[in-house]
């Protein structure tokens, strides 16, 4: 069975494996309430982007349509609210739509062309830079970042700083300068 953490471990061996000894930074990414913050116009406008057939889009589009919630605050209770926001977690196709509305922040990253990997696993989107010099994988997350964040306005999204992490995955560390600034 594969997991989040054997695709990762295979990802950064593959990285080593390779003739030019590199080393590997991972920063983690977190999308604060993901299945909630999903506007459906732009989900809607992916698949079709996606080229996925108008069939499943009008589905897609039958499943997000019609929901409703309501306000619970001091022992009051709303009437009940159309929201256009919101993935419910409840269904596994949930899992699959979410991963189309991330699909072109994971373009948008590849396309920089530089040496980076990305791993979308919902909510959490992990970015493997590797290269020779810590210097130049400081650059390159610097560029990644700032995709994501044109991404996360255009999107509505919201990436929870406080929950990033950063993880440097290297052979031998006495080869490098670990008190780098990134």
């Amino acid at each position: 069975m594969i997991s989040t953490l054997n695709l990762l471990v295979d990802q950064i061996h593959m990285i080593w494996d390779c003739k030019i000894k590199y080393i590997v930074f991972m920063l983690s990414l977190n999308i604060v309430e993901a299945f909630n913050q999903v506007l459906h116009v732009r989900l809607l406008h992916t698949l079709k982007m996606k080229r996925i057939s108008d069939y499943i889009v009008e589905w897609a589009c039958s499943f997000l349509k019609n929901q409703e919630t309501l306000l619970r605050f001091n022992k009051q209770t709303s009437n009940m609210h159309k929201i256009n926001a919101n993935i419910s977690q409840r269904f596994l196709i949930s899992l699959i739509l979410f991963l189309f509305f991330n699909a072109s922040l994971i373009e948008k990253c590849n396309a920089l062309k530089i040496k980076i990997e990305v791993l979308d696993f919902i909510n959490n989107i992990n970015i493997l830079a590797y290269d020779k010099f810590i210097e130049e994988i400081s650059r390159t997350l610097s560029k990644v970042h700032d995709v994501y964040a044109k991404w996360v306005h255009t999107h509505d999204a919201i990436f929870a700083s406080e929950k990033y992490e950063f993880m440097h995955f290297i052979r031998k560390s006495k080869r490098f300068d670990m008190m780098i600034s990134i």
